[in-house]
């Protein structure tokens, strides 16, 4: 008799998880659309510090992306604590991208009383004023830790400015310096999962008894196996949803459409007001995936984003 009970067969090849795999690569199409818009709409955000130029591009982006990818491999042979581990990550970067973005926004990178001294009478008047420029020397230690971030010397901080302000805490405390973002977390109560969910996935981070360790060992025939692969789908798309409506509330630019580069690049004349119009992957997204989170955050991004931008 072959008392080999192994079955070869995996999470992976379940019925269930051909349904979950379906909903669950709207995720990662939805970033690497985003991604393509950044790169392709040619926009340059640019910090500065010490006199240098560090460009913020969609490295964290694509690094989500791959995470996303990572996710999905773990479900399939039923890694779900992994999976929940890796859902951490994918939300401290994402969260991270939008605090560098309002951190260099922020920053006045040039000492303010230069920039009120440019002379514009003539042409030379203007370029001695302009090359006159100093930049800003004063940095606070949220600057001092994104700089660090962008130029690879996280290492180097001293340690109070590396723990405190590069951890989620830090990022929406920043945040949170933003009143319509208080009123997004407040008013719209997304807070209450937002708390619960950094709950949940400390509890796999940590290990935190016998019940999440179980949960790295989920076979094909398990009961629960739907439950398992629902709240991997719930927990990342609530955190790429609650990432696009920060990005709406601190750098709204980036979800525009690619309209005008399209019309300058055929030579064309682009339409009064072009360069407010949202890319349509974008305004599916909000139609679909934002009004689940609250049927009136939709109204509220459409008249408090910060550019302007048109959301129908």
């Amino acid at each position: 008799m072959d008392l080999n009970l192994n079955d070869k067969r995996i999470v992976g090849d379940t019925e269930l998880f051909k349904n979950f795999q379906e909903e669950y690569d709207k995720n990662i199409n939805f970033l690497e659309s985003f991604s393509s818009l950044i790169f392709f709409s040619g926009r340059i955000i640019s910090f500065f510090k010490d006199g240098k130029m560090y460009t913020v591009n969609t490295v964290l982006l694509d690094n989500a992306i791959q995470t996303l990818k990572s996710i999905k491999m773990c479900c399939s042979i039923g890694s779900f604590a992994d999976a929940n581990t890796l859902i951490r990550k994918l939300r401290d970067d994402l969260i991270l991208y939008v605090y560098i973005l309002d951190v260099t926004n922020k920053r006045k990178a040039f000492v303010e009383e230069d920039l009120k001294n440019i002379k514009t009478e003539n042409v030379d008047e203007f370029v001695d004023t302009v090359l006159n420029i100093r930049f800003n020397p004063v940095v606070t230690d949220d600057e001092k830790a994104v700089g660090a971030w962008l130029s690879n010397t996280v290492e180097e901080l001293p340690h109070s400015i590396r723990m405190k302000k590069l951890s989620f805490e830090n990022y929406m405390k920043f945040l949170r310096q933003n009143e319509n973002i208080v009123k997004i977390l407040d008013d719209y109560k997304l807070q209450g999962y937002w708390e619960t969910l950094r709950n949940k996935l400390n509890n796999y981070v940590h290990n935190n008894g016998i019940q999440f360790t179980s949960h790295n060992l989920i076979k094909e025939h398990s009961q629960s196996l739907d439950v398992y692969l629902k709240n991997i789908n719930v927990r990342t798309s609530y955190i790429i949803t609650f990432f696009l409506v920060l990005v709406i509330m601190t750098e709204a630019a980036l979800i525009s459409s690619s309209d005008m580069i399209d019309y300058l690049d055929c030579g064309m004349e682009p339409p009064e007001g072009c360069q407010y119009e949202i890319a349509p992957f974008i305004q599916d997204f909000i139609d679909n995936e934002v009004v689940k989170i609250h049927p009136e955050l939709k109204l509220f991004l459409k008249d408090n984003n910060n550019y302007g931008m048109r959301i129908n």
